[in-house]
């Protein structure tokens, strides 16, 4: 069907998954929309793959036969073993035989992993896995169905230092101002302006959200004003404690499909009563 061309070379044997977010879709029409939001949010052409009917079981199979020596002991050896990666990809290999859609995404680093495991269950995706070099994991939806899941996210993340799980909640376009009012255009910005702040980091810190408001504009957008308290934050003066620090952070939401993602954010120091100025010395997003 015409969702093939969106792919890779159909002919081309896959011995094994490797750096790919699998998972299959029964439908035809949400397949087809799986992939134009794949294409959407940024994943090249070529880095899309669907697997549907018999012409393609020849790219999956888990035989290794006629594929030449190398993809043949990959698959022997996967037998071999009885490793359970072996009864996951026979579990795909029945998916297709079945006249199911299955559909693979090259990924590189772990924030396209999480976006590109969130398209696949918006679009009704079952068995949503990850495949490293000989093993395989779980993608589990992001909890984030609401605009009031935004801030709560952006929270955890910060306080784990994951600066691939904050930039997935951002649009590939999306703009951050931060308290310094400096500007990042883009989400790998965002991504590496803190995964910077991340590893300059000495101390633990917490960061807690309270006070969380939503405004409706409309069934699809929406303005979030989060009040966010960061304790324990790094200091330049080691001598000086610079206690709790609060900010405001007003994030630009949308629908997409059954998530809300973030178009713009900025956050904005809370200044305390009679303090003229924040404080020069913090560094922070």
């Amino acid at each position: 069907m015409a969702m093939k061309a969106a792919g890779v070379d159909r002919r081309n044997f896959i011995p094994y998954p490797t750096n790919r977010v699998v998972g299959t879709i029964a439908d035809a029409g949400k397949a087809r929309a799986a992939v134009d939001a794949l294409l959407q949010a940024g994943f090249p052409k070529e880095s899309v793959d669907i697997l549907h009917g018999d012409e393609d079981l020849q790219r999956l199979d888990p035989t290794g036969a006629d594929h030449g020596f190398l993809a043949h002991f990959q698959r022997t050896l996967i037998r071999t073993l009885d490793l359970e990666e072996f009864k996951h990809l026979m579990h795909y290999v029945e998916d297709v035989r079945a006249g199911l859609f299955v559909i693979m995404v090259l990924t590189t680093r772990r924030a396209q992993r999480i976006a590109a495991g969130d398209i696949l269950h918006e679009h009704g995706a079952e068995f949503v896995e990850f495949y490293g070099r000989w093993w395989c994991e779980d993608v589990p939806a992001t909890a984030q169905t609401s605009p009031e899941d935004i801030p709560a996210l952006y929270a955890r993340a910060f306080n784990a230092r994951d600066s691939d799980a904050l930039a997935a909640l951002f649009d590939e376009d999306a703009d951050f101002v931060s308290v310094n009012g400096l500007c990042w255009h883009d989400r790998e910005s965002i991504r590496k302006a803190h995964a910077s702040r991340f590893e300059r980091a000495v101390n633990p810190w917490t960061v807690v959200t309270s006070e969380t408001k939503v405004r409706l504009l409309s069934r699809e957008f929406a303005v979030v004003h989060a009040r966010l308290t960061l304790s324990g934050e790094d200091c330049a003066d080691a001598a000086t404690d610079p206690g709790a620090r609060t900010t405001i952070v007003s994030f630009v939401v949308h629908r997409a499909g059954e998530r809300w993602r973030c178009a713009s954010a900025q956050n904005t120091d809370v200044i305390p009563t009679g303090t003229s100025a924040p404080h020069e010395a913090r560094v922070s997003s």
